[in-house]
């Protein structure tokens, strides 16, 4: 079976959790033996990836990176270049990962008479209604609602997102398979009580908008610092160009600058970057009001963080209460500072919380695993067994 992925992100080409676990999924499939070749959609001028000529004129490259054949497009390439290219490369199935292309893979589908799955890494409808998203979440709904009621397969990456999507899509739900986001193994830092005087350190990783809990973070941090002054934060990434100094000078509050020392804005960081912020951290605090897997409590787990999430979405299913992380009430700055300051303050329960945390994300989300489910996906939508075969 060769399969052929469909993305406007791809590593190192990363604006967020899609291309994160684009590029893991793919990487874990080329691993375990499938021919994956990933169509990637763009126009990053000077990205390690795609150049355009000086008239804009469609350039096109192929590459092998990680196992897999990387077809480089333009979005001004002609879709029958493309069907050529994807015919050439004798795609079996077409997996796409991004709404925005769906005209482009709605072409390869009826030109190749091809089966096409698609993951669903966030639904522009909840980001508006849930996240408090901007207008043009809505907007776009209506394409991204075409993607799936037009998708031999949709997958959803949690129980919660499949719970919207009956909501949003009635009939679809036939045709809906639950398969998660993996996660490279790493190595696992021996963690330690902090040493007398020295606090926990605690991280949050991601972009500085409502439905990320931001706002609730600041608030709590003055909370926690209040009662545990000596607790440290790192707040990483935010705005891809926007440097750290000036987030700090747009969220930090007049009330926390007594505080500026404890509380570090690293501006947008590399995966390297980011990894590095993982092994020093103690905590890793998560705290969304729509998130529809959370890459980033994966993370904290194999690193061994104790992970605080708030109680929605993938987070409430990735982590069990009191044992393998900590949940508390979403948008509440103040469950947020006790969630803290309980792990704060109790090394040994924080170091439980953690240690649980590493096993049970080896046991359930490595790469291997997820790898497993999405195989069975492939084999039922090539062999026209699901439901819903168009």
């Amino acid at each position: 079976m060769r399969v052929l992925h469909l993305t406007t992100e791809f590593p190192p080409i990363i604006y967020g959790g899609l291309g994160t676990a684009t590029g893991g999924l793919v990487k874990a499939l080329a691993r375990s033996g499938l021919d994956v070749a990933v169509l990637l959609i763009g126009s990053a001028s000077g990205s390690s990836y795609l150049e355009f000529a000086p008239d804009r004129a469609a350039v096109t490259r192929r590459r092998r990176r990680g196992g897999a054949t990387i077809l480089e497009a333009s979005w001004f390439e002609d879709i029958e270049t493309l069907v050529r290219r994807v015919r050439d490369w004798g795609a079996d199935l077409l997996h796409l990962h991004s709404f925005w292309l769906w005209p482009i893979a709605q072409a390869l589908r009826d030109r190749l008479r091809l089966p096409l799955v698609y993951t669903v890494h966030s639904l522009d409808r909840a980001e508006y209604e849930i996240g408090a998203g901007p207008p043009q979440c809505f907007g776009q709904w209506t394409q991204q609602s075409s993607v799936i009621h037009g998708a031999d397969i949709v997958i959803c990456l949690t129980g919660s997102e499949r719970e919207l999507l009956r909501q949003y899509c009635p009939g679809v739900d036939g045709r809906i398979r639950i398969v998660g986001n993996g996660i490279e193994d790493a190595p696992l830092r021996r963690r330690a009580r902090p040493a007398q005087g020295a606090g926990p350190t605690v991280l949050f990783s991601g972009r500085f908008v409502d439905r990320k809990g931001i706002w609730e973070l600041i608030g709590a941090i003055g909370i926690v610092l209040a009662a545990a002054p000596d607790v440290r934060f790192v707040l990483a990434g935010g705005h891809r160009d926007c440097p750290a100094a000036q987030m700090e000078a747009w969220l930090l509050p007049e009330n926390l600058r007594p505080y500026q020392s404890q509380i570090h804005f690293t501006g947008w960081l590399t995966q390297q970057q980011m990894a590095a912020h993982y092994r020093a951290a103690d905590i890793l605090v998560v705290p969304s009001w729509y998130e529809p897997f959370g890459m980033v409590v994966l993370e904290g787990m194999i690193h061994g963080l104790a992970v605080a999430a708030a109680a929605v979405g993938g987070p409430a299913e990735i982590l069990r209460d009191g044992e393998t992380g900590l949940l508390f009430a979403p948008r509440d700055a103040q469950a947020l500072a006790s969630a803290i300051l309980r792990l704060a303050q109790d090394p040994d329960f924080r170091l439980r919380l953690a240690d649980a945390g590493a096993r049970d994300v080896r046991e359930n989300w490595l790469w291997p695993c997820i790898v497993q489910k999405m195989q069975r996906v492939y084999e039922e939508v090539v062999t026209g067994r699901h439901s819903g075969a168009i």
